[in-house]
């Protein structure tokens, strides 16, 4: 439950509630992910942890070596010998542009119980020195990579006299991640889960030293493993990028690593031809409807290019369709993308359910690519959204539930999110979770606060406080005192709300919850405000906007800043508040929260009135009540001081 000293026209801190930065806290709680993908274990729900450095790729550019031989004797741990392969029929195959896919069993010793089902890629077309150095490099850079999220590299068979270069990867039986959603009827937010992998694994990639640019960023190279996670494959097109990135862009020749191919080779013109509905670029390694505009014209993939192309995943993930599927003419797409003719995502019934992803999308499809966002930012603002992992069960866990029912807080719709609270809380009843049980009650109790029941607001917290504290769940207990705060402020309970926030504070600095610390520092600072302490409530309320600002919640930020224009306004330092009441409609705009713009819009109306600006006043005014009506707020109005 989100806490903001909200301007009535009679009194700035009498709050209207938010419930959202609450909601983003219980997932960490519910979700101790323990999955494997491609061999290596996520061992928590910390979705940023990078997994260990494998063998091939150093801090330092790779070197080259005297033939493509010699730089494959460096990584003789990977060398399989064909003896130890058996190929399954050929109904298991696919093809790309310059290789074929088989499946095939894999025994490394002869010894091994069960041979390993493995994904053999078969080079075709290896006779020349430059076909020869692209598989080299292929092997180069994937046996540097260890990332739950990026494809393992499980070993090569190679004999170019006779014609032989093979990559041996892990099989994941769900294919490619369009293949995988065409199986079934996804939630959006299992959608969410799969998008939210792809970006983990890009970050890994951009984040190395020196940063790895994928290339060809698309649907058809992003798995999905048998635990449902998506895995990034395909480096035949990467390249480790050793220039700037400002200097990257702005190239046609773009410094890469040593054994990497030549700008000739990675970045030649566009010929376009068709197969199916995927129109594929046979100069590059990358395909034409994912690729950026410079891309197109004739810059060397960069990091911004693989933001772009991003941007795209997303699109395929939530619409089940490829990147301008209505244009078939290879000249139209590409006028297209350099007309800066992209879809809005808001216009999606689907994605437009998801407000922040809409806005994220379309900053990635920036034109000019200094501008689109880094992959670390991409990261912060996902890891906020709702998510749940697919499954294969049809019968919705309490996670998909409380997570549901989460997605609809953001919509503003609390009525829907409160009926599915509620069905969270008798699944984990009649399944004896009690974890489960106490975050329902919990997340019902933000609802209640934000519909202004109080008294069911205290009892939600006060039973789920007590499921905590017997199961020894700390971040539960910090959780349920910040509720309770924010009901006791209601009440006008100032001393005993300061208390449950400093004791929040406290259990979340403990245990290093930053979410948490910032979100019952806003509390301190709403209680401070209602006192009319505002150098206090400043104080509180800037520390909660510095670490919000730091964990990319956006959501925070914005509460933060209402608060701050709330107590500017209070202290008569007008233009101070302004500031903060705007930028803190442009983040609740940007993320979709309609009960943050209106509770701002009434700050600002306040700030007009006490100006002498009585139009703009009844104008904001006006807009807010329409926004409370459009949430289904009731009890919300307050008679306006203005004639």
């Amino acid at each position: 439950m989100i806490r903001d000293f909200v301007s009535t026209l009679l009194d700035p801190f009498n709050e209207r509630l938010d419930p959202l930065n609450d909601l983003r806290l219980w997932v960490s709680i519910l979700r101790p992910r323990t999955s494997t993908v491609g061999g290596f274990a996520d061992g928590g729900g910390d979705r940023n942890v990078h997994q260990g450095v494998g063998i091939g790729l150093s801090k330092e550019p790779i070197g080259r070596k005297h033939s493509a031989r010699g730089r494959l004797d460096g990584f003789s741990d990977f060398r399989i010998r064909s003896s130890q392969v058996n190929f399954c029929p050929s109904d298991s195959t696919g093809s790309g542009g310059k290789a074929d896919v088989v499946q095939a069993k894999f025994q490394r010793r002869w010894y091994s119980i069960a041979a390993q089902p493995v994904a053999v890629k078969k080079l075709r077309n290896i006779h020349t020195k430059k076909a020869c150095n692209e598989f080299v490099h292929e092997v180069e850079m994937m046996a540097g990579l260890s990332h739950k999220n990026i494809v393992r590299l499980i070993g090569f068979v190679e004999d170019f006299e006779k014609g032989t270069a093979w990559i041996f990867l892990p099989w994941e039986p769900n294919g490619n991640v369009s293949e995988f959603l065409a199986k079934g009827d996804w939630e959006i937010l299992e959608r969410l889960s799969l998008i939210q992998d792809t970006f983990e694994g890009i970050k890994y990639l951009h984040t190395r030293q020196p940063p790895i640019c994928h290339g060809d960023l698309k649907s058809l190279n992003i798995l999905v493993s048998s635990s449902y996670r998506a895995v990034i494959t395909d480096f035949g097109s990467a390249r480790a990028i050793i220039a700037p990135e400002e200097e990257v862009i702005g190239s046609e020749s773009g410094q890469q690593g040593p054994g990497i191919p030549t700008r000739g080779e990675a970045c030649p013109p566009i010929h376009a031809g068709a197969a199916g509905n995927q129109l594929t670029l046979t100069g590059p390694a990358w395909s034409l409807r994912w690729a950026a505009p410079e891309v197109m014209n004739g810059k060397c993939p960069s990091l911004s290019s693989d933001i772009w192309a991003a941007g795209w995943v997303c699109w395929e993930i939530m619409t089940d369709t490829v990147p301008f599927s209505e244009l078939s003419s290879a000249g139209v797409i590409t006028l297209t993308v350099m007309q800066g003719a992209v879809p809005s995502p808001r216009e999606d019934g689907q994605l437009g359910q998801i407000v922040a992803l809409c806005s994220l999308m379309t900053d990635c499809w920036a034109f000019n690519p200094r501008a689109r966002p880094s992959i670390a930012r991409c990261c912060d603002e996902l890891r906020w959204m709702p998510s749940v992992p697919p499954s294969s069960s049809k019968v919705p866990s309490v996670e998909l539930l409380l997570e549901k029912g989460r997605m609809h807080c953001e919509q503003d719709n609390f009525e829907n999110a409160g009926l599915l609270f509620q069905q969270a809380l008798s699944l984990a009843r009649s399944a004896g979770n009690q974890i489960g049980n106490a975050l329902a009650l919990s997340l019902l109790g933000n609802v209640y606060c934000v519909q202004f029941r109080f008294t069911e607001a205290e009892e939600s917290y006060t039973q789920a406080q007590e499921i905590f504290a017997c199961v020894g769940s700390d971040l539960g207990q910090a959780h349920t005192l910040k509720g309770l705060g924010d009901v006791y402020h209601a009440h006008s309970k100032y001393i005993v709300a300061e208390e449950s926030f400093i004791r929040a504070h406290t259990i979340y600095a403990r245990i290093g919850n930053d979410l948490g610390q910032a979100n019952a520092l806003r509390g301190l600072a709403d209680v401070y405000g209602a006192q009319s302490k505002y150098t206090e409530a400043e104080q509180s309320f800037t520390q909660a906007r510095e670490v919000y600002a730091r964990i990319g919640d956006d959501l925070g930020r914005a509460n933060a800043l209402k608060g701050l224009g709330d107590v500017y306004c209070a202290q008569s330092r007008y233009t101070e508040a302004e500031q903060s009441f705007t930028r803190a409609q442009e983040f609740y705009a940007r993320i979709g929260n309609g009960l943050g713009r209106a509770n701002t819009l009434y700050g600002i109306c306040l700030l007009c009135w006490l100006q002498g600006r009585n139009i703009e006043a009844a104008a904001h005014y006006a807009e807010a009540e329409d926004l409370y009506a459009r949430i289904g707020r009731t009890g919300t109005s307050r008679v306006p001081p203005f004639g």
